[in-house]
């Protein structure tokens, strides 16, 4: 490359609200202001589309965003379309030399035909594709090959150069005309860097999965960049299936775990399970994330899993537990967290097993208070209450599910949190949820 062509990268930085905050002294010299001149300037008192409104008149760019939502800032790479134009027709080596296909296009009959249906039928392309859904192929066959390089023939060598610069699509899916309308759509409105993948009927091969990265240079010129993600597409849908069977035998684990008590104790194995449901509707209705809301389903489904150390006898009774056989069922969440310990489940999971606690003071194992409790285990605790009071148990009839929500309403702020009370109550009273 020449040395008179080098030059340096114009950068602009804006908030996100597009207001100009700095740059660099490569954009000062571009534009011909100062930065001082220019902070907090709207970014469209300066840029408007590919035009660059400078000291000394209008000069047309190409610019590259890069939007940094972290830090507040939007970063602009800005490109003098001038240079651009010198450093393209100085370099035509590396078109031709390039270790990936590329394709040169001759657009400028297109972008007349664009400019001419703009008159005619406004800014709306879409409306007119769903009017007229062949017109795709009118724009396609705009669309002149002028090149393509040595790796595009190597790669493509089944490929008739002669059909595909007489037309373009000659080897694509029809499903792939439906993403080129889309883009021809986002072209049409403005857009002059397009990203996108199609499938491609390759004759030595079958069909490709390509993707096609086209710049548009003056108005006439426009370069595609063509990635093969074939292999890409078949490891990521492999790479699905196989996650797919772990989430599979991961659930037939959990399912396999909160029935192994069944044959001991049926009562337990439903009342985790219906747990599990009103737990699971509650943290959804609170605004967890999927993953916390599995978690704590999860969680709730194997809370009681650790009474499968404890006597039947006792988990049976029929009467009133004695204050000794009561103690001995408040080792079952310690028994909980020994058997699933070694299991790598979400720290949530652990914690719910583990803490049958309540806000004052009354739960177990550790008699934890308030803030000490997390919101997972108090979302667990109100169901469990709630299921245990609307459902048979060994000693008594059910109590029914007003007087469970009478219950949770009584203690609310003192053993249960507010906020998972109030949640529970409507999904009953309003959103007309049940016990399945």
């Amino acid at each position: 490359m020449r040395d008179d062509l080098d030059f340096d990268f114009s950068i602009l930085i804006t908030d996100l609200n597009s207001k100009i905050l700095d740059c660099n002294k490569a954009f000062e010299g571009l534009s011909g202001y100062y930065k001082e001149e220019l902070k907090d300037l709207d970014i469209e008192k300066i840029i408007k589309k590919d035009i660059l409104l400078t000291r000394n008149g209008n000069i047309k760019i190409h610019y590259d965003v890069f939007p940094l939502i972290k830090e507040n800032i939007v970063i602009y790479v800005i490109y003098d379309i001038e240079k651009i134009k010198e450093i393209l027709e100085e370099n035509l080596l590396i078109f031709q030399d390039a270790p990936i296909p590329i394709i040169e296009l001759d657009v400028e009959e297109l972008i007349d035909y664009l400019n001419t249906l703009r008159k005619i039928i406004g800014e709306n392309l879409e409306t007119y594709f769903i009017t007229y859904p062949e017109a795709i192929f009118d724009f396609i066959h705009k669309l002149k090959v002028v090149k393509v390089n040595k790796f595009f023939e190597k790669a493509y060598m089944g490929v008739s150069f002669e059909k595909f610069k007489e037309n373009l699509f000659n080897y694509f899916t029809p499903q792939s005309i439906e993403i080129v309308k889309r883009e021809i759509i986002k072209f049409y409105n403005g857009d002059k860097k397009l990203d996108f993948e199609l499938e491609a009927v390759d004759p030595n091969y079958g069909i490709k999965i390509l993707r096609c990265i086209i710049s548009i240079f003056e108005e006439k010129k426009a370069v595609i960049y063509i990635i093969d993600m074939t292999e890409h597409r078949h490891l990521e849908r492999e790479l699905k299936r196989a996650i797919a069977k772990l989430e599979l035998f991961s659930n037939q684990i959990i399912k396999t775990l909160s029935s192994v008590i069944e044959n001991k104790d049926s009562y337990t194995a439903n009342h985790q399970r219906r747990v599990a449901d009103l737990s699971k509707k509650i943290a959804q209705e609170i605004g967890f994330s999927k993953d916390k809301v599995d978690a704590i389903y999860i969680g709730a489904l194997l809370h009681d899993i650790g009474k499968i150390a404890i006597p039947a006898e006792i988990l049976n009774k029929p009467g009133k537990l004695t204050p000794i056989e009561f103690e001995i069922v408040k080792t079952h969440p310690l028994k909980g967290y020994d058997i699933l310990k070694n299991i790598d489940f979400p720290p949530e999971v652990l914690d719910i097993v583990y803490h049958h606690e309540r806000l004052d003071g009354t739960g177990y194992p550790d008699g934890l208070r308030n803030g000490d409790i997390s919101l997972e285990v108090g979302i667990v605790s109100v169901a469990d209450v709630v299921e245990a009071m609307a459902s048979h148990r060994p000693y008594r009839p059910p109590l029914g599910i007003d007087t469970a929500l009478s219950e949770i309403e009584k203690w609310k702020g003192i053993k249960y949190y507010e906020e998972v009370v109030d949640v529970c109550i409507r999904l009953f009273r309003e959103k007309g949820f049940n016990f399945s």
